[in-house]
């Protein structure tokens, strides 16, 4: 889309180590400047699925040079991969990998396809171990300790960050006490999030910005006491340049010049909801790539299904949160724990209706993620559906980038599942004119497509006083930083 004679146009920058693969710059001899790398895509999940992806890798004779030349560089095998969509001068989401194999053709059909999946994987889900934790068995201890106790006793305490908590879980668990951990064979990861599962929170393994778990709470619940409930914080106000925060909760609004095509559907559970699902008992990690919001028609029967679980039960996962071979046999012994079972019941609620969304990636909806929520006027225009983020792709083709993402929420559509995140983002919709008697298609346009910074009217909004700059010197700015910052990752 153009405004005011600016091209918006969605981009992808892909760095090994400090190699720039979208625009290469590194000192092997390959043409600079050439992109090396294409139709990039990646996969991020909530809860169940560790972060995968996948690229295209140039299948030139050179570009396969370059490529061997990698592969066969100890040092570079051991450095991340980072992915990062964006706008210019707009908004941008970065996720980290790491070489995790790869798929060749050759013949009349030339590619090279690069395999990636998150290092939070090998960080803490490589090694199950035995753990046991006694503490005072009248006045037990803060979960946040008992995951600090993990760390040290799966040797992982030196990564600072690798546990991460929304505010509304740490509000929580300031009430809660455990007295008793125990696990059989179980990974860290599983660990953390049986310790979660306790409190009615769940555990999402991020790629974002960094590799950490990242504990999140029930987007619907509401403290009886306080009647505080997660903080939705409204993502058009990241900034230029700014990415959002892996452990907090973004609001996006939905409707024209957004929604390609969507879906949504609600079914009824059943009244005793298995949890067999659950991260602690997933027995092999669901497969990302290619996903789809077409499902299939025919679903596997019973019997197809066990024949598939006896045959792969014995796989390790490669998934950051499941068990190394479905093997674990935690025990928590709570001392004090009063929402727990509201908390895990909310959980259960906020996954009867689903969504699918396809849609471009346009300027506001750069960041998306798991754990966000997604806000859709009503075919009646008197209430907006707020659906919670489950998981999200975002793939690079022929010059543009797509979204794929599954959300959920509780079965009723007119009733907001999170008050005061609702609120919030309805009284922006109307100061915009998305809904009420001032909505147009305009605004919706602006909403959409205009980057942060800019006014109502779709034209960078310049401070007071300050001189004004035209768009082709902002751009020629950017172009010189960017080179800048090539010149000093050469050591030149």
């Amino acid at each position: 889309m153009a405004t005011g004679g600016f091209l918006r146009q969605a981009r992808v920058r892909v760095l090994w180590g400090n190699v720039n693969l979208s625009a290469y710059d590194g000192d092997q001899d390959f043409p600079q400047g050439t992109p090396v790398v294409y139709d990039v895509q990646v996969d991020v999940s909530d809860q169940t699925e560790g972060a995968t992806g996948n690229m295209k890798w140039d299948p030139t004779g050179p570009g396969a040079s370059l490529y061997e030349w990698f592969v066969t560089n100890a040092d570079y095998m051991k450095k991340q991969i980072t992915v990062e969509f964006f706008y210019p001068r707009g908004k941008k989401i970065v996720f980290y990998y790491v070489w995790a194999g790869q798929e060749i053709n050759y013949g009349n059909d030339m590619s090279i396809t690069i395999k990636l999946q998150s290092e939070l994987a090998g960080l803490i889900n490589a090694n199950p171990r035995n753990v046991a934790q006694a503490h005072d068995e009248k006045k037990g201890t803060a979960p946040v300790n008992v995951v600090d106790k993990l760390k040290e006793q799966y040797g992982v305490e030196k990564y600072k960050d690798i546990v991460q908590y929304n505010p509304s879980t740490l509000d929580y668990w300031k009430q809660v006490k455990i007295g008793t951990f125990y696990a059989n064979d179980t990974t860290f990861g599983a660990a953390v999030s049986q310790m979660a599962k306790q409190t009615g929170d769940k555990v999402t393994p991020n790629n974002i910005g960094g590799s950490n778990l990242i504990v999140m709470p029930p987007i619907s619940w509401k403290d009886p006491k306080t009647g505080k409930q997660v903080e939705v914080i409204n993502a058009a106000t990241i900034g230029a340049g700014k990415s959002p925060e892996a452990k907090l909760v973004y609001g996006y609004l939905l409707g024209p010049s957004i929604i390609n095509t969507i879906r949504r559907e609600s079914t009824l559970p059943p009244p005793q909801k298995t949890n067999t699902n659950t991260p602690n008992t997933q027995q092999f990690v669901t497969n990302t790539q290619g996903r789809t919001s077409n499902a299939s028609q025919n679903p596997p029967t019973a019997g197809q299904v066990a024949a598939a679980n006896t045959q792969t039960a014995a796989k390790p996962t490669s998934s950051p949160i499941g068990t190394a071979n479905g093997r674990a046999n935690p025990g928590v012994g709570n001392v004090d724990n009063p929402y727990g079972p509201d908390r895990q019941n909310a959980l259960n609620q906020e996954n009867v209706s689903k969504l699918s969304l396809d849609t471009l990636m346009c300027p506001v909806l750069v960041g998306v993620k798991p754990n966000d929520m997604l806000y859709i006027p009503s075919f009646t225009g008197k209430f907006m559906e707020d659906w919670q983020v489950k998981s999200v792709g975002y793939t690079q083709s022929n010059g543009q980038v797509t979204l794929n993402i599954q959300a959920t929420r509780v079965f009723a559509t007119s009733s907001p599942m999170n008050k005061n995140g609702y609120d919030t983002m309805l009284a922006y919709a109307k100061q915009q004119g998305l809904v009420g008697p001032n909505a147009s298609l305009e605004n919706w346009d602006k909403y959409a497509w205009s980057l942060p910074g800019e006014s109502t009217s779709g034209t960078p909004a310049a401070p007071t006083g300050a001189p004004k700059t035209s768009i082709l010197s902002q751009q020629a700015q950017e172009l010189r930083d960017m080179q800048a910052a090539s010149r000093r990752r050469q050591g030149l």
